[in-house]
């Protein structure tokens, strides 16, 4: 019996390929199983193909892997578009009454279900997919009432009426493959008393910023980020907050500035073509020194690219994007739970130095549905800090002569005292010109001089107090060295497993930061190979690294639009260890 089940449902977008997974996936976890997902979709609404698959099993998972276990094809595409990952041992579930033929190899096993009439008798066609669920529940011998439960969160609204017929649904397919198939793949899926949390990456990061204190959300529905705002609207509200879906990308980086400078924690996300409206407002945000979070969901690119698929090209953005010169921080998770916890701290950076944070997460990990113990996400453990935030007791301090609050105070560390709109005394102005001290406009040299290297000292003032460190996997004492940023940290550490198998030791570094970032010199320098893998195809990150250490390093780069898979990472890694440097 294989360690872990690969199951996969497929069809065309419209068929409820997404819920049905997400169900099956909640059922898993209830049962105390982990779960990994991962989704491919077509940027329409009907038509295309569509699939989410599950990795699970009693041990923690991080990555999908080229097998499938079981797959429920509603589609000949769906089986065509895996015959690669499909094996000997396979399932495949389909509708025969259905008007294809199914084309399945004769190595693998077809379990023929009449999904659709299965459904009618239960009381409607749509939860043929149900059926579907029920069937692989028989096949794997996981138990059906797990299935209940999730079906019950999932329609609960609805009435149990609803409920009762999904729940027969279900009951129907594994019936009909107890009374018409003796299948046995040797499945049998185990279950345990652990309680695990199933979310993804805009989950998570909706949830940091919540815990974070996040008040305002301005944002304009794109793939892949809206779901930020999905998990947004209806819960910030229980805590004073206000969701505003504005009419464009650029109103919702000025609305959510606005909130900002009234006092708001506040933050706005968005992907692909939307970052580059925002763009225009950013520079404003840093010349006015106001802290505001703006996540950035990468997807392929450029311009409309595709829009449902997975990249990691807009780091050169995020570092460098705007006109002028823009003190920034760049904080990219490389975990779902680091996107909570990355969260939390973009906002206590945007506010302790008054400074823009771009969020950089990905399509995958946006999407991606994976389990996690309640203690990953301790809100105990939240803290809040809103750095030089000046109470009325405290304006005296920051008057100047003419007791006029200096807003923009020229200070050791770059940091100039902030009071909310309201303060007694603490009445100011900002603008997107150069000012003085006090936020008016000046064309002063020596003013302009000193205002470009106060902001700037703030960064300095970051470097020296916060922890910029890396994350560490595998053998700290090999001879070779992978690294990677953002959400490829999963797929390399189970990459480990793989390469121990052949022999292989390497040491793993991955960056949640990029700007600042850690040195790793000392640590490329003492590595005979040096590795960086990304996901775009000019290696963004290996030229910062290149920069920094002023050596040349080898590169995996993947820009197909689809993630990195653990198997397939052990075998580009080893291949590129024998390979020479490029000069």
């Amino acid at each position: 019996m294989a360690e872990d089940l690969n199951w996969a449902i497929g069809g065309e977008a419209g068929d409820g390929i997404d819920s049905t997974g997400k169900i099956f996936a909640q059922a898993l976890s209830r049962a105390g199983r982990h779960v990994f997902t991962s989704k491919d979709f077509a940027s329409r609404i009907r038509g295309g193909y569509t699939a989410y698959k599950i990795r699970t099993s009693v041990d923690e998972v991080r990555s999908v892997v080229d097998r499938l276990d079981i797959l429920v094809a509603l589609t000949q595409r769906t089986i065509d578009e895996n015959l690669d990952e499909l094996h000997e041992g396979s399932a495949i579930i389909y509708d025969g009454e259905r008007s294809w033929e199914a084309e399945i190899p004769e190595e693998m096993t077809a379990v023929d279900v009449p999904l659709k009439s299965l459904a009618e008798d239960a009381g409607g066609a749509i939860m043929r997919n149900i059926v579907a669920l029920g069937a692989a529940c028989e096949i794997t011998g996981f138990d059906v009432e797990y299935l209940d439960e999730a079906l019950e969160k999932r329609f609960g609204g609805k009435g149990s009426k609803i409920v009762e017929n999904n729940k027969e649904a279900a009951r129907l397919g594994q019936e009909y493959v107890q009374e018409n198939y003796d299948v046995d793949l040797g499945y049998d899926l185990e279950v345990t008393d652990e309680d695990y949390v199933l979310l993804n990456g805009n989950e998570a990061i909706g949830m940091g910023a919540l815990a974070a204190g996040c008040r305002f959300y301005a944002g304009y529905p794109i793939t892949p980020a809206t779901s930020i705002m999905e998990y947004l609207t209806g819960r910030i509200e229980e805590y004073g907050g206000h969701v505003v879906q504005a009419e464009d990308e650029l109103s919702a980086i000025n609305m959510a500035l606005g909130a900002a400078r009234g006092g708001a924690r506040a933050m706005t996300a968005t992907s692909g073509a939307g970052i580059d409206l925002m763009t225009e407002t950013f520079g404003l945000v840093a010349q006015s020194e106001t802290p505001l979070v703006i996540t950035d969901v990468q997807r392929s690119g450029p311009s409309t690219g595709m829009p449902t698929k997975q990249e990691q090209g807009d780091l050169n953005m995020a570092l460098y994007g705007g006109h002028g010169e823009i003190p920034r921080f760049v904080i990219t998770p490389t975990s779902i739970t680091e996107c909570f916890w990355k969260t939390v701290e973009a906002f206590n950076l945007a506010e302790k130095y008054q400074t823009p944070v771009f969020l950089v997460s990905d399509l995958a990990m946006s999407v991606t549905e994976q389990t996690f113990p309640p203690e990953a996400f301790d809100m105990d453990e939240v803290e809040i800090d809103r750095g030089k935030l000046v109470e009325e007791d405290e304006v005296d301090e920051w008057l100047d002569a003419q007791g006029r609050f200096r807003a923009h105070a020229v200070t050791d560390d770059g940091i100039s005292p902030r009071a909310i709109p309201g303060t007694e005394e603490g009445a100011h102005m900002s603008t997107g010109l150069e000012h003085d001290e006090l936020g008016r406009r000046t064309e002063d040299q020596d003013e302009r001089v000193q205002q470009v290297d106060k902001r700037y000292r703030k960064v300095e003032t970051a470097e020296e107090r916060e922890d910029w460190d890396y994350r560490e996997f595998g053998d700290a004492d090999a001879d070779d060295l992978v690294i990677s940023w953002g959400s490829n940290e999963g797929a390399l550490i189970e990459a480990l497993d793989y390469l121990e198998e052949d022999g292989l030791n390497v040491r793993v570094i991955s960056v949640p930061y990029i700007f600042p970032r850690p040195d790793l010199s000392e640590e490329i320098e003492a590595a005979d190979e040096v590795i960086v893998v990304e996901n775009n195809a000019t290696g963004q990150f290996a030229d910062l690294l290149e920069h920094d250490a002023l050596t040349r390093v080898k590169r995996i780069n993947k820009y197909t639009g689809v993630r990195f898979k653990a198997d397939e990472l052990a075998e580009e890694i080893t291949e590129k260890l024998s390979e020479e440097v490029p000069a």
